[in-house]
């Protein structure tokens, strides 16, 4: 019996570890070398079976060798920051532990004894607790985290308050489970065992519904973010349009007067008065240039060319010397999606701008082929030195993330990628970044 339950608890705990792995594989994606971690996983958690049944150790030890190797396996195996893998870890044990309190009560309770974590270990009863807790913990998962939750986890990881919440919860309950487990007390037998059912059962409907909380929590913040980063790019968007409103009804007033001009032009010169034709000139030239001020093309494309003229209003505001030169074709990209790239893109680099000396700020962007990609590079002033990745410093990690997401989103849709480096000059510190997107989808367009 002692083999058989062993064998269930090392089926049911491997096909949780791949059902776990693959679960938050969406969110974070593999590290280079991930099934190292998938196997130093295995090994702690089938190595607790052995110790359970072959060696005599306190099961208190076996038990604390998960807050050791699920950490370690977890960072092995994704790409992701110290909650996120502190939260992964804390997870999956508490899941476990909860369950396995639960099923080892069950077992005391059908042989009429109190719940003894010593006397769980030296029986066969311990696989079979553990089998049911790998079992249960699939089940959870499923509903959960692929159920329920789905894509709103991404949100919950991006959160940084709701993710310490529930990290601290989990160790409030693990410290709870186990007190309850290993303090020993003469109470009745029957009151005792039911009081552990009972704890670990409410405790498991606890997390669950709290998971359901925090991540729901994370989703409609973020959606409110969403919104409002919708909303302001319409706002910049209606601005631009406003822009070129005005000045398209400035050249339908000039092509009013055009053919009354060249009327004019064509009788002067009939009469051979110059003079008056280089008068009528110099005020057409005059005219032209009052409807062109404060526009340039700083590209090919009219709607970047008015996303770029505005933020070169924005940037003037803030005296933030701005050049750019963009003159790319925008291929299968949707000008959408090119506006959202810009447009997340030029407003992280002028929040950053306010951070600056007014005396050191600028910004340039400029494009070129280089092998099979499309290079477009932004560089500003900065005063963030130790920002160099899609973190954030900001207090407002959401808005900021939710930027930044759309931002790598759009370059992953386009098979593209980006990268950031700081130079540092006696002028001062340049934050730079370069986004590349293969030449089928962009190819240049020279002024």
């Amino acid at each position: 019996m002692n083999i058989l339950s062993t064998f269930y608890a090392v089926a049911a705990a491997t096909a949780f570890v791949i059902l776990y792995v693959r679960t938050y594989a969406k969110y974070f994606g593999y590290q280079k070398h991930y099934p190292l971690g998938i196997i130093l996983l295995l090994i702690s958690i089938y190595i607790q079976f052995l110790l359970g049944a072959l060696v005599n150790i306190n099961i208190g030890f076996i038990a604390l060798l998960s807050f050791v190797t699920y950490p370690i396996s977890i960072h092995l195996i994704y790409k992701t920051n110290i909650f996120n893998t502190l939260f992964l870890s804390l997870n999956a044990i508490v899941k476990i532990y909860i369950m396995f309190l639960f099923f080892a009560t069950l077992y005391a309770s059908s042989v009429d004894i109190a719940y003894d974590p010593l006397w769980i270990k030296d029986t066969y009863y311990y696989n079979l607790s553990q089998g049911h807790a790998y079992l249960i913990s699939i089940g959870s998962l499923f509903l959960a985290d692929i159920l329920l939750l789905r894509n709103k986890l991404k949100d919950f990881f991006l959160l940084k308050r709701n993710l310490l919440l529930l990290i601290t919860i989990q160790i409030i309950l693990i410290i709870n489970v186990a007190w309850l487990s290993f303090t020993n007390i003469n109470i009745d037998i029957v009151w005792y065992n039911s009081m552990l059912l009972i704890t670990s059962f409410s405790f498991e409907i606890i997390y669950f519904l709290l998971r359901l909380f925090t991540a729901n929590s994370s989703y409609f913040s973020s959606y409110k973010v969403h919104t409002e980063t919708l909303r302001k790019q319409l706002a910049s968007q209606i601005d631009h349009y406003k822009s070129y409103e005005e000045q398209m009804i400035g050249f339908a007033k000039f092509k009013h007067d055009y053919n009354k001009i060249l009327n004019s032009i064509s009788s002067l010169l009939a009469i051979k008065n110059y003079d008056a034709v280089e008068d009528i000139l110099k005020d057409v030239n005059t005219d032209l240039d009052h409807l062109m001020q404060g526009h340039k093309n700083y590209s090919n494309n009219l709607i970047l060319d008015a996303l770029l003229n505005d933020y070169a209003k924005r940037f003037k505001r803030i005296d933030t010397h701005f050049e750019a030169s963009t003159y790319i074709k925008i291929g299968n990209m949707t000008e959408l999606k090119l506006i959202k790239l810009f447009y997340n893109i030029l407003e992280n680099a002028y929040e950053a701008l306010l951070k600056v000396d007014p005396k050191n700020r600028l910004m340039k962007i400029n494009s070129e082929i280089i092998n099979s990609y499309a290079k477009i590079s932004f560089v500003n002033t900065t005063v963030d030195t130790n920002n160099l990745t899609n973190k954030t410093s900001k207090k407002d990690i959401i808005n900021h993330g939710f930027g930044l997401s759309i931002i790598r989103d759009i370059l992953e849709e386009y098979d593209g990628f980006s990268n950031n480096f700081l130079t540092i000059t006696d002028d001062g510190t340049y934050y730079n970044l370069e986004i590349f997107l293969p030449i089928e989808d962009l190819s240049d367009r020279q002024p």
